[in-house]
């Protein structure tokens, strides 16, 4: 259940955010306006002009990209202290991939020419906007690596440890369906079972319906070593 206080401390402690400063975190959040949305529903598509910025205080998204084919494929889940939407608003630009709720989800959403004033009074944020920039960069790129990744099963193991990170979660247990697990790993629907059941076998994790659960970290990680 949604609790903004609880929720608010949740997001000044992840990642990118937890690293900017009291005055920064605090004229960024003056700027946020709260907004929910049902399960399934779009924030932004593909080619969409830019509107602003968003952070997910609650629930969970998933990310979709478009291939030269025309298919919107999955490319990276994302839960609580998610920040997305900088890299088009900041090159005034059009949206680069799609971004759909996997649950009921509560965002702070700041619209464009707040930041751009925000910006405008202190110039010297721009740095910690590009250091967004910098962190999600870093994210997509190491999704395309663990991607190049010869083998299925190792393919598969590494995308759960990185799911497992930040994704949206009950009791530990990671919230995925296996066709959207099959795309982001760039397998088909039989591969992915046969790897996910042998990971299984090993004890490795757990599978359930719509989710799984990493039994041992190290041992997965070792696993992909090997």
């Amino acid at each position: 259940m949604f609790d903004k206080v609880n929720n608010m401390n949740l997001l000044r402690e992840a990642t990118w955010f937890a690293e900017r400063s009291q005055c920064f975190q605090e004229d960024l959040l003056s700027c946020g306006m709260v907004r929910a949305f049902e399960t399934g529903e779009t924030l932004y598509h593909h080619g969409d002009p830019v509107n602003g910025l968003y952070a997910v205080l609650d629930g969970g998204v998933l990310l979709a990209v478009p291939a030269d084919d025309g298919q919107d494929l999955v490319f990276h889940r994302q839960g609580v202290g998610f920040w997305f939407g900088d890299l088009a608003m900041f090159a005034n630009s059009f949206r680069l991939m799609s971004v759909v709720t996997t649950c009921e989800t509560t965002v702070l959403f700041f619209p464009s020419a707040r930041i751009n004033s925000l910006v405008q009074k202190h110039p010297d944020y721009i740095r910690d906007f590009y250091a967004l920039t910098h962190y999600n960069m870093r994210t997509a790129l190491r999704v395309i690596a663990n991607l190049l990744v010869t083998g299925a099963e190792k393919r598969v193991a590494l995308r759960l440890l990185h799911l497992d990170e930040g994704t949206s979660k009950s009791d530990g247990w990671i919230i995925v369906s296996q066709e959207e697990l099959a795309e982001m790993v760039a397998v088909s629907r039989p591969t992915l079972h046969r790897s996910l059941h042998r990971l299984e076998d090993l004890d490795l994790i757990e599978i359930g319906y719509g989710r799984i659960l990493i039994k041992d970290r190290a041992a997965l990680f070792a696993n992909c070593q090997t």
